[in-house]
């Protein structure tokens, strides 16, 4: 991915921050909420305890990770759900707004947004964020996806580009709002996809160099866009030697192609039992009984381009027990020590942060910071907190 016309190298990327929020702080892995601004969640499933996508459920799963310490919340972009029985995303927070009103609802924790590049103008995020980046006092964190979901964006009236298209606009996109939020001269800026005439952005963020930025591509062209702009990528697969393959590749691109160091976040759903059959019998519970093929089926057609349906069965089976469990994400599945030990196998082959999720969130977090929490202390894998 070669340089954007209009762009500028005045920004030392890796530049030590003046402002340390939550996700640059000396615990060794950090810990975040991810999908809870969406009914269901990740889980796609009609078992009971789902979110519901009310506003108090958001606060009340913000502020416990808050006040136990946790480093960050993300949010998934979503503007159409994936119907089936559990009416999977079909309602759901807006991102940037969600954004706003958890920033100012919570202390310490980083807030972060998703931008659709296609759908978000760069000034308009750029201005967004530099909003919430001052409502939180230097908390907010911009998650950017270049673009995947057709229908989403058919809603607009904007066309899907091709793939690897998507990220020559992104470039453009990141250029843009890295600009705006470090510049204090107008510019002008004549690209392939954005053309702006004295473009300005008062204030500028509070966090220095600008707000943390993570994107979640997995393709070359992603892992590319990730490692030359990125502070995190977003990296997801339920194997985790597979995951840390991947982790491996985007984190050499980074520092072979782009002298910058990369750190890297994934996610996993969190089921913790007394013992691992009880956790295997309440997953095969939410998966097997209670799953929604439908929606988990709608979900993958999204994902894949193709008809996965002419897959072999049992991959296919494979792939929709995997989007039912938690989005293709980690399992973390077992007693709470079998979680910690998989979590301390993870960190000790490069990530730097997961982000969970449950069937039930505000259970499954409050069952987190009481039992999981001080076993990772222990474990090396977090500063001993106080915990309000």
């Amino acid at each position: 991915m070669g340089p954007v016309e209009g762009g500028s190298n005045k920004v030392q990327e890796n530049e030590q921050r003046t402002v340390q929020n939550a996700l640059h702080n000396d615990n060794p892995l950090k810990i975040g909420v991810f999908c809870q601004n969406l009914k269901g969640g990740s889980c796609i499933t009609t078992a009971e305890g789902t979110l519901s996508g009310d506003w108090s459920e958001q606060l009340e799963v913000a502020r416990a990770a808050d006040a136990a310490g946790w480093e960050f919340l993300i949010p998934v972009g979503r503007w159409r759900g994936y119907g089936g029985a559990s009416d999977h995303h079909g309602r759901g927070f807006e991102v940037f707004t969600w954004a706003a009103g958890v920033a100012a609802s919570t202390e310490q924790i980083q807030v972060f947004a998703t931008a659709h590049v296609p759908i978000f103008h760069p000034l308009l995020a750029a201005k967004q964020g530099a909003t919430i980046d001052h409502i939180s006092n230097g908390r907010f964190g911009l998650n950017v996806v270049a673009g995947w979901n057709a229908p989403e964006t058919a809603m607009f009236g904007i066309a899907q580009l091709p793939h690897d298209e998507r990220y020559v606009a992104a470039d453009e996109w990141a250029t843009i709002v890295k600009r705006l939020w470090t510049e204090e001269a107008n510019f002008d800026f004549h690209g392939k996809y954005y053309t702006m005439e004295s473009a300005e952005l008062r204030p500028k963020p509070i966090s220095k160099p600008y707000p943390t930025l993570i994107n979640a591509g997995q393709s070359l062209t992603g892992m590319h866009y990730a490692a030359k702009h990125m502070d995190y990528t977003f990296q997801a697969h339920p194997d985790v030697e597979e995951l840390c393959s991947m982790v491996d590749k985007v984190q050499e691109l980074a520092q072979q192609e782009y002298q910058r160091k990369l750190g890297v976040l994934t996610y996993g759903y969190v089921v913790c039992r007394d013992t691992e059959k009880e956790a295997l019998d309440y997953l095969h519970y939410y998966v097997e009984e209670k799953g929604d093929r439908v929606a988990a089926q709608n979900v993958i057609d999204g994902f894949v381009a193709g008809d996965t349906r002419s897959l072999p069965r049992e991959v296919l089976e494979g792939m929709q027990r995997a989007m039912i469990a938690g989005w293709g994400g980690v399992p973390l599945v077992g007693t709470a020590e079998q979680i910690v030990a998989k979590l301390q196998d993870m960190h000790s082959k490069g990530i730097d942060g997961v982000a969970m999720t449950w069937v039930d969130y505000s259970e499954g977090i409050a069952q987190f910071n009481q039992e999981i929490l001080p076993l990772m202390e222990e474990a090396g894998l977090r500063q001993p907190a106080t915990r309000t």
